[in-house]
């Protein structure tokens, strides 16, 4: 009998990443993720016809870290790159190049089998393009962004002449870059203008599902204090550990669109979940913004109510899309 997880990899070539046969096909795996998630991933590109190849490599330390020469040889060589890893690639500059190059990447960081035979792997993500692309143009016209929730989370942001972005979990065109099952839209914020209180009660891409609440105290764009239990000294330390002070400025708002995601301690899945928003710490260069920093760190909280110039799209379901 065929697996849910085979057929949720099935789906994500033949619909996220519209894989064709012959087509080259790079898995990056690391030591720190379930090696099964890499394997049922190759077992359907076998079966698609793809010249399919797998690369596993030493855990990166840090979110952007980049990959070690040998696999960034194999990116730059690919049709399609497909990263089930334990930290995300998105932000490196490996992925970019491959991508000028014409590579379709797609990120599955913290994936594991849960993931791939989840409901999410399969949402209607052309569908949901749709909504995300309605939901992105509201981001580009707004200068002024109110974000709250029932935990205390209470943000301010300056966009003006910032772009909203989008991740559509799709990957069909020649360099274009997507998460899978991630579906969202976001936008870089005035680096410099972020102020309020930011409650994490979700997850966060350096430490899975929170079993304590992090607060985060943000002034000026900055992370200035981070309170809670192991789950925000853990986020402290890897901050430390990353030696720039541009790890602690605001790099991200996203909004998640997946309706059949949930929250379980993996951040590709659980930043694209409908009825989520997260704010990144970090790296937004290739977001939009202008904060370049070693590490891109999302942190995922629930039940966000999100005004645009005073208007609400969203809290509890979507409003204006």
């Amino acid at each position: 009998m065929v697996s849910r997880a085979y057929k949720g990899a099935m789906n994500l070539l033949r619909t996220c990443a519209n894989a064709k046969p012959g087509e080259q096909l790079l898995i990056i795996t690391d030591s720190a993720t379930d090696p099964a998630v890499a394997d049922t991933i190759m077992a359907a590109a076998c079966a698609v016809g793809m010249e399919a190849y797998k690369m596993t490599m030493k855990p990166r330390a840090l979110p952007g870290d980049e990959p070690p020469a040998p696999v960034i040889a194999a990116m730059l060589a690919a049709d399609v790159i497909i990263c089930p890893t334990s930290r995300t690639l998105y932000h490196t500059n490996a992925r970019t190049v491959a991508c000028r190059k014409g590579a379709r990447f797609i990120s599955m960081a913290g994936a594991n089998m849960s993931v791939l035979s989840s409901s999410a792997m399969f949402a209607n993500f052309p569908k949901q393009e749709k909504v995300m692309n309605k939901l992105i143009l509201e981001l580009t016209r707004a200068t002024h962004v109110r974000v709250t929730n029932p935990a205390g989370t209470y943000l301010e942001f300056n966009v003006r002449g910032r772009r909203g972005h989008g991740v559509s979990g799709m990957a069909t065109r020649p360099g274009d870059v997507t998460g899978v099952p991630e579906i969202e839209a976001y936008i870089a914020p005035v680096e410099k203008d972020t102020a309020g209180l930011l409650v994490v009660d979700g997850s966060t891409s350096v430490t899975g599902v929170v079993k304590q609440a992090i607060k985060i105290r943000i002034e000026h764009g900055v992370a200035r204090r981070i309170s809670g239990g192991d789950d925000a000294r853990e986020l402290s330390r890897i901050i430390r550990e990353a030696k720039s002070p541009a790890s602690l400025r605001v790099g991200e708002l996203g909004i998640g669109l997946n309706p059949l995601a949930h929250i379980r301690g993996s951040i590709i899945e659980d930043e694209g979940k409908l009825g989520t928003a997260h704010v990144a710490l970090g790296d937004n260069t290739r977001l939009g913004g202008k904060n370049s920093a070693p590490t891109h760190i999302d942190l995922v909280f629930k039940n966000p109510h999100i005004q645009l110039d005073g208007v609400t799209v969203l809290k509890g379901k979507l409003l204006t899309v």
